[in-house]
This record gives C-alpha cells, structure tokens and sequence, in this order.
C-alpha cells in the first residue's frame, strides 16, 4: 500500500486494488495445515480478522486455505470414507490432497511439537529423518539405539526434515522454524546439523535456552527464563536453500540468556 500511495492513488483506489490482489495473489498463495480442531477454527477466525482490518471485503468466494491435516502424512485416500460420514471432511481431505501432491512453497514457516513419545511412526514418517541417520556421508552407529531413535524421531526433527524435502523440491526457498533446542548440541542430532549445514545456503540460529528441568544454565545456577510458557529450551532457525548454487555458505549463531522481558526485548528489536 506505501508503493500504491507513493504513485499518487487515492485512498479509495487503493482499497480496491487490495481487494483484488488478496483473492487472485495473496489467499492463493498461502497454505496452512494444522492437525487440531480449535486452533484450525482460530486460525480462520484471525487471517479473517486481520483481512478486515486491512480493508478487504471478503466479496470473493476464495477461501483461507489452511486445512484440518497432519502436515507429516503423506497424500492419503480417505475420501470414500469420510464422504459417507462427515461429506465436509471428506472436500477437507481432497483439497488438501490435492495441495500436497501439486503444490511447491518456496518460503516454509512452522512451530511444530516436540514429542519424544511420537505418534508419527511408520516408514512414511520415517523417510523425513533418513538424511539424520547419517553423519559426514557415514550411517551414525549408536550403541544406545533405543535413545538414538527416540531422539531423532522428535516430531520436530520430523517437521525439520518435512521442511527441508518441501524447500528443496522447489529448489529454492526459506526455511524458518521455532523448535526445541535440542539438536544444537545432542550428540545424536549430529546427523541433523550435518543434513542442516549441507542444505543451506544461509543458516541462522538464535539459541533462546529456557531449558527448566535439566538445562546447563539452570544446574548453574544462571536466571534463564523460557520465551514460552513451556519447560523445553527453545531455539529459532532460518535458513535458505538455493539448488546447484556456488555461493559461499553463510552460518551466524547467537545465544540469548537472561529472563523473558530481555529476551523478548531483544527478540522485538528490528535491529
């Protein structure tokens, strides 16, 4: 809208301009998917929220296309099914079929679980994390298995490899996430930060620590708080991925310690 005002166009131009740009560019072009009931409803109700606060006069009939999926499963026919029970689940599930199977994001943002119980298991869940199961070109051999597999089957070490396959797909693309800190320094995520440093062109890290059970900091008796309501440690990794590229790679990490109003203004700070 400040490039529309700045070519000298009235307020009222601008208003319509906008209503046709979010229908044909912008609701077209974002996807969401999340697996639970209230926060897809929550999800609608605030793109819809903030589309009203911009002006947008919801005359199309383009829908927000966030939809009621697990983003870790594979394109699944279940249609014939949920046409019979629930027929508005059943035009849910083809559409997001439909995204899946077609679509290529180029930018790819996500807070996924952290779950060492995973749910998400089988050989299409696993397929996300093979690249973590090896290190410098070497399958990682672990004598404690059980703990190795526990750990990279994290939900969000599945949705890091989730991201990865969709940016790379698309053969350029940005990757952002805020996951457990875990896989910075774990000795069994050593395959993840090799399959991370391999696939980025830029790679940044802010560690926000806030581990309150067993953390380092804590043991030390350092005030630490967690950016979250949450007792996981908590880190934001943004990354970017351009195929057969020779530029020379980018990597910048930073550690934020202290309690949430410092971090938070420093998180806030444009800077």
């Amino acid at each position: 809208t400040e490039k529309w005002r700045g070519q000298g166009k009235k307020e009222s131009q601008i208003k319509e301009l906008w209503n046709e740009y979010v229908p044909r560019h912008l609701l077209q072009r974002l996807h969401g998917y999340e697996l639970m009931m209230a926060p897809y409803a929550i999800a609608h109700m605030k793109i819809g929220l903030k589309l009203y606060e911009t002006g947008y006069r919801f005359d199309s009939d383009e829908r927000v296309r966030v939809y009621l999926t697990n983003a870790l499963e594979p394109v699944q026919d279940s249609t014939g099914i949920l046409a019979f029970a629930i027929p508005a689940l059943a035009r849910e599930a083809e559409a997001v079929n439909s995204v899946k199977r077609n679509q290529r994001f180029t930018v790819v943002l996500g807070n996924p679980p952290y779950s060492k119980a995973s749910k998400n298991l089988g050989a299409q869940f696993s397929k996300l994390i093979e690249d973590f199961r090896y290190y410098e070109g070497k399958r990682i051999r672990e004598p404690g298995a059980i703990l190795f597999e526990r750990d990279i089957n994290n939900d969000y070490v599945k949705f890091l490899g989730l991201g990865i396959n969709i940016t790379k797909i698309s053969a350029y693309g940005i990757l952002g996430m805020i996951t457990s800190n875990s896989y910075l320094d774990g000795k069994n995520f050593r395959g993840v930060r090799d399959s991370l440093s391999n696939f980025s062109n830029s790679l940044c890290i802010i560690n926000l620590h806030g581990d309150s059970r067993s953390g380092s900091l804590r043991r030390s008796g350092v005030l630490d708080e967690n950016v979250f309501d949450i007792e996981t440690g908590v880190s934001i990794l943004l990354t970017t991925h351009k195929s057969g590229s020779a530029e020379s790679r980018f990597m910048d990490y930073a550690d934020i310690i202290g309690t949430y109003s410092s971090k938070a203004e420093v998180l806030n700070d444009s800077r």
